[in-house]
C-alpha cells in the first residue's frame, strides 16, 4: 500500500498526439531498514575505515544495493561525501552492510563524528539514518594559518600537524586573492604561495602576510586591486599519489582567513642630514622598503636674462626601511652655477616588490594624502615642463594617483624639469647589425631643434670615420638608435669611439635659453667576444626553482652562417682532470633559434636550466662549469675565433669510487672516467667495461681497427655513420687518447638514451653499439636475418652461433657476457 505521502503527489503521464504505448503500474511494496553502527564493527586500515552496519529490514530484495552517505564535521566544516553500489546482504528479516570509507575522499579529517546514511537502490528509497556515529581521530591540519585580522607584513609560523597514518602523503596550504574562493573561481586563480609538508620534512614554515618570496626577496602580492583592506583566502589540501597520479583532496578552505589595512604614509620629509618617512599599517617586525633618492631643484643661471627651472638627483637610489622610517646621507655641496637650491626627496615603490621591469604607482603599494605630497610619473621625471602661468588647474591635481610613480618629500613652488642631457648609450646586436641606443634626457621639443648629431671616431677621438643614421625606436621615442653592418670595414676588430653632440647649441628650452648638453664619446671594441657570465638560482612560489643564466655578446652575430650562441654545463669530478660535459641539460632560451639562442637588442644572451632534477643538482654537492660560446661546427665567426668564457659553480668536486671487471688492464684516470659517465649514464660500468673489452678484443684501444678489417675503430668501434652528429670523424676519434675518446663514448650512449630510452641491461648497451633498435626489446629480439637484412647478417654472422639465419638480441650479447665473466679476474 502506498504511504500517504506517495499518493499525495500523483505522478503524471503524457503521450504525444498519435502516439502509441504501453503504460504498466506496478505496485511497490514500503520498506523499512533500521541500521546501527557499534564501535566494535568499525576498524580503520591505513587511510580506509571498515565498517559493518547491523540490522533489519523488510521487503528489500536479497540482491539489493545502497548508497551510502558519510555526513563528516571535518575540523568544523560539514562535508558530505558519497559511496555507491554497496552490496546489502539480506538474510530473511536482518540486514547488514559492509563499506569502506575512504578517509581523503569524505573529508575525515581532525577529531569528531561522521553520520552515516544507507539509501536503497529502490523504488521510493529515503536515506535511513544509521544510529550510532563513526568517531574518528585523524590529526591533520596547519597551525597558525586564519590569525584573522593584522598588518601588512605580519610574520605567520605554519606548523604542520601530520598523522602518521598519512606516512606517504603531503599537505599542501594554498594562498589566494580574497574572494577567489566565494566566487568560485578558485580554479582559474593563481596561487601567491604555496607551502607543503611530508612527514621526513614536517619543519615551521614561515609567511609573511601580503608578500611572496622570490629569488630570497619579497614581492607584494596585493598590487593588482586599490582597496582600503586587502584579504587572502586559505585552502589547505592533502595530497596522495594514486598509480602514479596525484589527486588532492580537500582538508579545508577558509575565504578571507587574513586580511589586513592599506599601509599609509603620514610624513615625508628632508631634515638635517636625513630623511624621514613614517608609514601606518605596517607591523613592526616588517622592514618594507622603500627606495629614496635625494634631488637637487633650483634656477640656473646662465645670465642676467637666461633663467632656467632644473632638478637632479645627487644621490643613487637607496633602500630605506619604512617601518624603522630613517635613512641618512651625507648631502653633497650644490653644484656650481646653482642658486636658490633646494633638496628635496624622491620616494619611489622599489622594482623588486612588484617583480616587473618598471616602477608601479605608489598608490599600489600605500595610501597617502594627494595634497599633501608632489607627485610625479615616470615621464614627469625626464620631460615635464613648468607650468604656465595663468594655468586654470595645476598639473598635479590633473595626475590620477594611480600614474604617481613617485613622490616629493615636500610641496614645491614649482614643477621642476631636467636638464636636457645625453642619458644612457647602450650597445647590443640586431640582425647581424650592431645597435646603438642613445637616451635624450629631457624635453622633445628641445632636442628636435638642437639637432643632435652622432658619428664613428678612432681610438683617439681625433679622426672622424663615418657618421651615424640614427632614428626613433619604435617602443620609446626618447631612444634614438643606429645600425652598423659588423662588417662594416671601419669597425670590424677595432676600437673605436661613439660621439654625439647638438649643432644648435642655441635652442631654446620653452622658451628660453639653456645650457647646450655636454657631448659625449663612449669607447666599443669590434672584437667579438663573450663577457660577464653569470647564474643565479630563482626560487618559485611553488616551491621549485630554476637557474637564470646571461652573458654579453659583444659584436657577435645572430645565426650568421648557422652560427649559434648557447650555453654547455660540465661537472668536475674528484680525480680527474677535465670535467665532463653533461649533455642531458636542456636550456631554454629567451630568443631561442636551432639548439641555442639568439642574444637581445642589448646584446644578452639569456638562458633558463629549469629541469628540476638539474637544478637539485646545481644546489647540491657538487662543482660544475658553465660555459658561454659559440655553437657552430668551425667555432668562428666572422672569420675571427670567438673564444669561450666560463664561470664556476660551487667548490667541491663528487667523488666517485668503485670497482670493474677488466679495471687492472686501464690506468686509474680510465677507471675513474669510466665510473663517471656511468653514473650520469645511469648505467653498471661493469657492463660498459664488458662491451669495450669485446669490441677491443681486451685491449681497451681507442685506435682499435675491425677485426674484419671494417672502417671502425676505437673503445665501441665507431663507424662514419655511428658518428654523425657527435661532432667529430671516425679518423679524428681514432687518434685520440683512450681517456678523451671516453667523452664520446658518454655522447653517443647518451644520444642513444635520448632516441631508445633507458639502458637498463647488459645487453641494451651492447645494442646500443650494435644494434640500436633492439634496445629495450626482449633478449628473443631479432637483430638481424639472413633473409631480410642479408648485408647486416653476413658482417655480423659470427654471433649466430647456432648457425640459425638470424640473430637475436640474446645470441648478440653472448660474448660480452663471457667477456665479462673473464674480466672478474682483472677487477679492480
Amino acid at each position: 500500500m502506498a504511504t500517504e505521502a506517495q499518493v499525495a503527489a500523483p505522478l503524471e503521464v503524457r503521450l504525444e498526439p498519435g502516439a502509441e504505448g504501453v503504460i504498466r503500474l506496478v505496485a511497490v511494496a514500503p520498506i523499512t531498514l533500521n541500521l546501527s553502527l557499534s564501535p566494535a564493527d568499525i576498524r580503520q586500515e591505513g587511510r580506509l575505515y571498515k565498517v559493518t552496519l547491523r540490522g533489519t529490514q523488510k521487503n528489500l530484495p536479497a540482491d539489493a544495493t545502497c548508497r551510502v552517505l558519510v555526513t563528516a564535521k571535518s575540523l568544523g566544516e560539514p562535508r558530505q561525501s558519497e559511496i555507491g553500489a554497496v552490496p546489502m546482504k539480506i538474510n530473511g528479516g536482518s540486514c547488514t552492510v559492509d563499506v569502506e570509507i575512504d578517509t581523503f575522499a569524505s573529508g575525515l579529517f581532525g577529531e569528531a563524528d561522521a553520520q552515516l546514511s544507507v539509501v536503497p537502490d529502490f523504488p521510493f528509497a529515503t536515506p535511513h539514518a544509521v544510529s550510532g556515529p563513526l568517531k574518528f581521530n585523524n590529526p591533520l591540519d596547519v597551525t597558525g594559518a586564519s590569525p584573522g585580522k593584522v598588518l601588512l607584513g605580519k610574520l605567520l609560523k605554519l606548523k604542520p600537524v601530520l598523522s602518521r597514518k598519512f606516512e606517504k602523503a603531503r599537505l599542501k596550504l594554498s594562498v589566494f586573492h580574497g574572494g577567489a574562493i566565494e566566487s568560485g573561481k578558485l580554479s582559474d586563480s593563481l596561487a601567491w604561495s604555496i607551502f607543503e609538508w611530508t612527514m621526513e620534512e614536517d619543519d615551521t614554515q614561515e609567511w609573511r602576510v601580503g608578500c611572496a618570496e622570490s629569488g630570497g626577496e619579497y614581492l607584494l602580492t596585493y598590487l593588482e586591486k586599490h582597496q582600503d583592506e586587502y584579504s587572502f583566502d586559505l585552502l589547505l589540501e592533502v595530497v596522495q599519489e594514486t598509480e602514479g597520479q596525484e589527486v588532492c583532496y580537500l582538508v579545508w578552505d577558509r575565504p578571507k582567513a587574513v586580511s589586513f589595512p592599506k599601509p599609509k604614509l603620514t610624513s615625508f620629509e628632508v631634515s638635517s642630514g636625513s630623511v624621514l618617512a613614517k608609514m601606518e599599517n605596517v607591523d613592526p617586525g616588517f622592514r618594507l622598503p622603500l627606495e629614496l633618492t635625494l634631488w637637487q631643484y633650483g634656477l640656473h643661471e646662465l645670465d642676467s636674462v637666461v633663467r632656467t627651472l632644473l632638478m637632479n638627483p645627487i644621490s643613487r637610489p637607496a633602500l630605506a626601511e619604512a617601518s624603522s622610517s630613517e635613512y641618512f646621507w651625507e648631502l653633497l655641496m650644490p653644484t656650481l652655477g646653482m642658486s636658490q637650491v633646494q633638496l628635496f626627496a624622491l620616494l619611489r615603490i622599489p622594482k623588486t616588490l612588484s617583480g616587473t621591469d618598471t616602477y608601479v604607482p605608489v598608490s599600489a603599494v600605500m595610501d597617502y594624502d594627494a595634497s599633501r605630497f608632489l607627485t610625479f610619473d615616470d615621464d614627469q621625471l625626464w620631460l615635464e615642463p613648468p607650468p604656465k602661468k595663468g594655468s586654470k588647474q595645476p598639473k598635479q591635481k590633473k595626475t590620477p594617483k594611480d600614474l604617481a610613480t613617485a613622490i616629493a618629500s615636500q610641496e614645491l613652488k614649482d614643477t621642476p624639469s631636467r636638464a636636457p642631457h645625453f642619458g644612457s648609450v647602450s650597445t647590443g646586436v640586431r640582425d647581424n647589425q650592431l645597435l646603438v641606443s642613445i637616451k635624450l634626457v629631457g624635453d622633445g621639443g628641445y632636442w628636435k631643434a638642437a639637432e643632435p648629431v652622432f658619428s664613428l671616431y678612432d681610438e683617439a677621438g681625433q679622426t672622424e670615420l663615418m657618421k651615424l643614421t640614427v632614428k626613433p625606436a619604435e617602443r620609446n621615442p626618447r631612444y634614438l638608435e643606429a645600425l652598423i653592418p659588423l662588417e662594416e670595414p671601419n669597425l670590424l676588430g677595432k676600437k673605436v669611439r661613439i660621439r654625439g653632440q647638438v649643432t644648435k647649441p642655441g635652442a631654446n628650452l620653452w622658451d628660453e635659453l639653456v645650457a647646450a648638453p655636454p657631448a659625449f664619446s663612449v669607447s666599443y671594441e669590434g672584437v667579438p667576444r663573450l663577457s660577464e657570465l653569470t647564474a643565479r638560482f630563482v626560487d618559485l612560489t611553488d616551491a621549485t626553482s630554476y637557474m637564470l643564466v646571461r652573458c654579453q655578446a659583444r659584436h657577435v652575430p645572430n645565426g650568421k652562417k648557422g652560427s649559434t650562441l648557447g650555453f654547455r654545463l660540465y661537472e668536475h669530478f674528484s680525480g680527474l682532470k677535465e670535467p665532463v660535459l653533461l649533455s642531458r641539460v636542456p636550456f631554454r632560451y629567451d630568443v631561442a633559434l636551432g639548439a641555442g639562442g639568439q642574444c637581445d637588442s642589448q646584446g644578452r644572451l639569456v638562458a633558463r636550466i629549469t629541469d628540476q632534477e638539474v637544478v637539485r643538482k646545481l644546489r647540491g654537492h657538487g662543482k660544475f662549469e658553465l660555459e658561454a660560446c659559440v655553437l657552430d661546427k668551425e667555432n668562428k665567426v666572422l672569420s675571427t675565433e670567438v673564444h669561450s668564457t666560463f664561470k664556476t659553480l660551487g667548490e667541491s668536486p663528487r667523488k666517485i669510487e668503485g670497482t670493474m671487471v677488466w679495471g687492472s688492464k686501464v690506468s686509474a684516470e680510465f677507471r675513474k672516467k669510466v665510473l663517471v659517465i656511468c653514473d650520469l649514464l645511469k648505467i653498471q660500468p661493469d657492463d660498459l667495461m664488458a662491451c669495450m673489452a669485446f669490441e677491443t678484443g681486451e685491449t681497451f684501444s681507442a685506435s682499435k681497427q675491425n677485426n674484419a678489417g671494417g672502417q671502425a675503430y676505437g673503445l665501441i668501434q665507431f663507424t662514419p655513420s655511428g658518428t654523425e652528429g657527435l661532432g667529430k670523424t671516425v679518423d679524428e676519434l681514432k687518434v685520440m687518447t683512450e681517456i678523451a675518446q671516453l667523452d664520446y663514448v658518454y655522447k653517443y650512449m647518451d644520444r642513444c638514451i635520448k632516441a631508445k630510452g633507458p639502458l637498463k641491461t647488459r645487453s641494451d648497451i651492447y645494442m646500443a653499439i650494435l644494434c640500436p633498435d633492439a634496445v629495450g626489446k626482449p633478449e628473443t629480439y631479432t637483430c638481424y636475418s639472413a633473409a631480410s637484412s642479408p648485408r647486416a647478417y653476413e658482417k655480423n654472422k659470427g654471433l649466430d652461433l647456432a648457425k640459425k639465419g638470424y640473430i637475436t638480441k640474446a645470441d648478440a650479447t653472448v660474448p660480452v657476457d663471457k667477456a665479462y665473466t673473464a674480466g672478474q679476474l682483472s677487477r679492480l
